[in-house]
């Protein structure tokens, strides 16, 4: 298995792969965005794809991150148990099944898709709902090519592989923006077909390396195995969390619609910066951490286990903490730099500005969260995820009702913020439960209230610099730029310094490893 060092540098090696090939894709998906309104700017044929683009939407969210995510644990127990070949064939077996499913929906949806198209929107103009539901027709197939390619991604994860899977969000962002350039002389349907050989593309990158590590899929019906049935035990009630969440987007996109007009569009555009930190950080780390988790819950390591998730929450709160608290404090320069044009006028930002102050809040419960939920995973348990998720959207819907009075939109963010950082507490407090109270997080208690000290002292001198950055360069986005850049950098040296002077663990592991990296490199003569 291996020691917690070298499990460690592994762990670190891969996270910093998911990191740079995920902070790649954000990126593409925010171009992705800017090439659609370029091209089509806001109007039908936008809307007819957005809706198109809705289903395989809902179904990656449902479906996708639930096998991703379960592949790993039940890969890594069916092999330690019945070896690699039956474990292979299980695979085989849960994929003949999704694909006799999916592909049923696929067939079905084809002729349905005027009918799919109206249970959506059912206010869409006609002309507009026909032509979401030509587009539909398109990407619908993409269904089967997510659910496939994200248990590869989950396999080849538990396999030690993470370049590939994670390069291949890379690749369907690439093909998208492809069809959407296009689109602009063919029309939006170039843009339906780029979106499926996007997602078609990320699934078939992955099957060379599957069969690198042994995988060769036979059609296989059995489901009566008692992996299939463990399998599924595990993965409905994550499929049902997933789900719950679609349920908590919808929910509150009513409660906002209510609110004067903007305020869903300022609620999107601050949720989407407010989770760049966990998309890029969170979730990547978490990722990369989980196989070391699964091997250890198997093993029935406690003591193992409990340092890998305890060393990776402090992990996440280094890199995390310092990013929410710059977030917060540089939030009105952040959406001048990154909004503030065209039809985005100052009433809009100062409307996204009390959202993204209200969602940074939460930011750093939202990156635990990956983290804590994979935890138990590890532990083929999906049902404590799946009840506290349950308490945390009731949580969240009481707040959003209190709060969106005085607050407006502003209170549906702080609602979120709310309840995700009490998910983070009553999973922790259930897994420590669970254990018997060998996973404990009092060990990491001081490293968590210095990180904290750290962020405060970070956060003050970022507004302190901002202020004086406001009088000089003024607005705009050449100053929002100066702004957030100089105030932004001023505030990770601070928080740095004081955390390498207070000792936190896993900062000056990390400066150190980097140290490391950087003193061997020139002696190596190689880039590797």
């Amino acid at each position: 298995m291996g020691t917690i060092n070298n499990t460690a540098g592994t762990v670190a090696r891969a996270a910093a792969v998911i990191v740079i090939f995920t902070g790649l894709s954000k990126i593409l998906g925010f171009i992705r965005e800017m090439v659609l309104a370029y091209g089509f700017g806001a109007g039908a044929a936008t809307d007819a794809y957005l809706v198109a683009l809705t289903i395989p939407g809902i179904i990656f969210a449902i479906l996708g991150g639930a096998l991703a995510a379960g592949a790993v644990p039940l890969f890594t127990s069916f092999r330690s148990r019945w070896g690699e070949d039956e474990a292979w064939r299980l695979f085989s077996a849960m994929i003949t099944f999704l694909l006799v499913v999916l592909t049923g929906f696929t067939l079905a949806g084809e002729p349905l898709a005027r009918q799919l198209v109206w249970l959506i929107t059912p206010g869409l103009p006609e002309e507009t709902a026909v032509l979401a539901a030509s587009l539909t027709r398109i990407v619908l197939p993409s269904v089967i090519f997510l659910a496939l390619g994200n248990i590869y991604y989950g396999l080849l994860n538990a396999n030690g592989i993470f370049g590939p899977p994670a390069f291949s969000s890379v690749l369907t962002n690439v093909l998208v923006i492809g069809g959407l350039v296009l689109g602009m002389k063919y029309g939006i349907v170039a843009a339906a077909w780029g979106v499926l050989s996007g997602y078609a593309a990320a699934f078939l990158l992955q099957v060379p390396y599957m069969r690198g590590v042994g995988f060769r899929y036979r059609p296989v019906w059995d489901l009566k195995h008692p992996g299939m049935l463990e399998a599924w035990q595990m993965l409905v009630p994550v499929l049902i969390s997933s789900g719950l969440g679609q349920i908590y987007l919808i929910i509150d996109r009513i409660l906002a619609s209510g609110l004067p007009e903007g305020s869903i569009t300022a609620l999107n555009y601050a949720q989407k910066v407010a989770m760049l930190p966990q998309g890029m950080l969170a979730v990547p780390l978490a990722t990369a951490i989980f196989p070391a988790l699964a091997e250890r819950a198997v093993a029935e390591s406690e003591e193992d286990f409990a340092r890998a998730l305890t060393r990776g929450v402090s992990l996440i709160l280094v890199t995390t903490l310092p990013l929410a608290v710059l977030v917060l404090v540089l939030a009105r320069p952040t959406v001048e730099l990154l909004f503030m044009r065209g039809a985005f006028d100052e009433r809009a930002a100062v409307m996204t500005t009390l959202a993204l102050a209200m969602f940074a809040i939460g930011l750093v419960g939202q990156c635990v969260n990956p983290l804590m939920t994979r935890g138990f995973y590890a532990r083929q348990d999906s049902v404590t995820p799946l009840k506290c998720g349950v308490v945390a959207i009731g949580l969240n819907l009481v707040l959003s009702l209190i709060l969106i009075h005085p607050l407006k939109h502003a209170g549906l963010a702080l609602a979120n913020s709310l309840a995700a950082t009490f998910n983070v507490f009553q999973l922790g407090w259930r897994l420590s439960r669970m254990s018997g109270g060998q996973v404990s997080f009092s060990g990491i208690g001081r490293d968590v209230g210095m990180t904290v000290v750290a962020a405060a002292v970070c956060g003050l001198a970022a507004w302190a610099c901002d202020a004086v950055l406001a009088g000089m360069v003024g607005m705009g986005t050449v100053g929002a730029f100066i702004r957030v850049a100089v105030a932004g950098s001023i505030g990770l040296v601070v928080f740095g310094t004081v955390a390498w002077f207070l000792r936190v663990r896993e900062f000056v592991a990390l400066v150190e490893k980097g140290v490391g990296l950087l003193q061997r490199r020139p002696s190596t003569g190689s880039v590797n």
